[in-house]
C-alpha cells in the first residue's frame, strides 16, 4: 500500500490516501488522475499496464488498485 500511495504522491494527489473509498464515484480523483496513475505505474514496473485493467473499479481504492497491479503485474 505504501507504493501505491507513492504514485499519488507523485502525481500531486498526497490528499489521498489508503483509508479512502469510493475514489472514483465520489469524484475523488478522475479519468486525468487515472492516466497520471497509468503513467506511474508503467514507470515503476518498466512495462505498460494492459487496457483491460483500465477500468473504473480497479481505482475505486487502494485495496482494489494493488489487487489489479497483482494480477496485471506478475
Amino acid at each position: 500500500m505504501q507504493q501505491i500511495q507513492e504514485f499519488f504522491n507523485k502525481i500531486d494527489r498526497s490528499d489521498i490516501n489508503e483509508t479512502m473509498q469510493n475514489l472514483l464515484s465520489d469524484d475523488i480523483i478522475d479519468s486525468i488522475d487515472i492516466m497520471a496513475l497509468v503513467a506511474e505505474i508503467e514507470k515503476y514496473y518498466k512495462k505498460p499496464l494492459k487496457a483491460d485493467f483500465i477500468k473504473a473499479e480497479n481505482f475505486e481504492s487502494f485495496k482494489n488498485i494493488k489487487e489489479m497491479l497483482e494480477i496485471a503485474m506478475q
